[in-house]
């Protein structure tokens, strides 16, 4: 009897564990779950065929955490707003992290809501390079000019060489 009664606890959790019958929103959860984990075989059930050969982020994202808003629906396609704090690439301190706010893009099939991981990662890099070349792109310009003095006077110095080797080649 209690073989029975655990087959059938069994049966029942993996019924209600597949992807067919679960929200846009609930798929992006276990979806990056598994990303923020390294899980990538369990991260594969949640994106479409066609993108579970590269399921992958790029090496230097690391997911710190990551909350939602309501997802918006439209036919077979969701976007789920994401917002995701990933750890700083430029700071030593694994405390620093970066915020990026994107959207993950999901489409209906026929085993159920699906991230669309070839929208969803240009999001991701998309929103990511903004904030690199906007705030840090500015801190570590900002970082440059401590260490070395005025930067431009660096760059003229720099462009000098440049012609001065030019110069040189051509004699």
């Amino acid at each position: 009897m209690i073989k029975l009664l655990s087959l059938l606890f069994i049966a029942l959790f993996f019924t209600n564990c597949s992807t067919k019958n679960l929200s846009p929103t609930n798929v992006s959860d276990y979806f990056w779950e598994a990303q923020q984990d390294a899980k990538l075989d369990d991260a594969k059930k949640f994106v479409r065929e066609k993108d579970k050969k590269n399921v992958a982020l790029q090496s230097n994202i690391k997911i710190r955490k990551f909350t939602f808003l309501d997802a918006k629906v439209e036919g077979d396609v969701a976007t789920v707003p994401t917002k995701m704090y990933l750890q700083s690439i430029i700071s030593r301190d694994k405390k620093d992290q970066i915020k990026v706010d994107f959207d993950t893009q999901l489409e209906k099939t026929k085993d159920g809501w699906k991230v669309n991981l070839a929208k969803t990662k240009e999001a991701l890099y998309l929103e990511t390079a903004k904030k690199f070349s906007k705030g840090l792109g500015a801190e570590i310009l900002q970082k440059l000019q401590e260490k070395m003095g005025d930067f431009k006077k660096f760059q003229g110095i720099l462009e000098e060489m440049v012609d001065g080797m030019k110069k040189s080649l051509k004699e």
